[in-house]
């Protein structure tokens, strides 16, 4: 696959398969250096919020160990269903434990434990 091919807008990402996709992921995307693949995680992250309307305190897309990349949103509400894939990547759901304070949580993901998150920004790109 060419470098061009690497970070692109959402349709393009659209048309990969299953396999062209999981070789972004795995050998081009790196936890160490998230700007690599920006323009389409941003994309992936913003397609998601729109396609879902999920009410989320935070969405984004990182590494959850192992090389896993996923999809993410936190709610408040364990209640809100949220789906198990978006375009291929899976989607991990955290919910709010406890608040720490204003813009501070503590979130229990489904994949990857229990983590004190900042709420700074809206969409977080790992």
């Amino acid at each position: 696959m060419s470098d061009s091919k690497k970070d692109i807008g959402f349709n393009d990402w659209e048309k990969l398969s299953f396999s062209e996709k999981r070789e972004i992921w795995n050998h081009y995307w790196n936890p160490y250096e998230p700007e690599i693949g920006s323009k389409t995680k941003r994309e992936l992250v913003e397609q998601f919020i729109n396609s879902t309307k999920i009410i989320g305190l935070q969405f984004g897309i990182g590494n959850f160990g192992w090389g896993v990349y996923m999809l993410f949103v936190i709610v408040e509400n364990s209640r809100i269903r949220v789906p198990k894939n978006f375009s291929d990547l899976p989607v991990n759901k955290g919910i709010v434990k406890k608040w720490i304070d204003k813009d501070k949580i503590m979130v229990k993901f489904n994949y990857g434990g229990t983590t004190t998150i900042e709420l700074n920004d809206k969409i977080i790109i790992k």
